[in-house]
């Protein structure tokens, strides 16, 4: 947050030697990177690609807990009559196959945010090229983030976040790849 005032002190400094001028105005415009996140085609492709891909992985993990519940069930019905050696070696088949579903389901979890986490680098990546371009060519000094909460108000003429999808979306066609 401290870059962002940093940022915002330079550029007041570097006006008000302009302040005798006619128009002495700063152009700022925000961006919700969030919103653009969610609303390009490449993002929404890749979430809803990311959630195909964990439903699948979701249905082995519901059928792994589903046999080691049976196997528990089994178990606790014939602690009994089992002898201290086949109870024993019942339940390390048990546990080994309880640690199995345990690291699979971090496993699962950890791949799908990393692929995520490529993904979204990407677009974020191509957003903030996309930004500067814009600032650039529309006489921008300053284009900030805003779903960070760091900017407390902002005109809505100067949010650039439904121009940035829409220029994103004509730029960037076709599926990211999670190299």
């Amino acid at each position: 947050m401290s870059k962002l005032f940093g940022a915002l002190a330079v550029i007041l400094l570097v006006a008000g030697p302009a302040a005798g001028a006619a128009d002495n105005s700063i152009k700022i415009g925000v961006v919700n990177f969030q919103e653009a996140l969610n609303g390009v085609e490449q993002g929404k492709t890749a979430k809803a690609n990311l959630k195909t891909e964990f439903d699948a992985r979701q249905k082995r993990l519901d059928l792994q807990q589903e046999e080691l519940k049976k196997m528990r069930d089994e178990l606790e019905k014939k602690r009994l009559v089992l002898s201290p050696a086949d109870l024993q070696g019942k339940e390390e088949v048990f546990n080994k196959k309880y640690m199995d579903l345990q690291k699979n389901f971090a496993d699962y979890r950890q791949e799908i945010v990393q692929k995520e986490g490529v993904f979204t680098t990407a677009i974020i990546k191509n957003l903030k090229e996309l930004c500067a371009e814009i600032g650039k060519q529309d006489g921008f000094a300053l284009i900030v983030e805003s779903s960070q909460d760091a900017v407390l108000f902002a005109s809505a003429k100067e949010d650039l976040t439904s121009r940035l999808i829409k220029l994103y979306n004509q730029r960037y066609k076709g599926p990211l790849s999670a190299k």
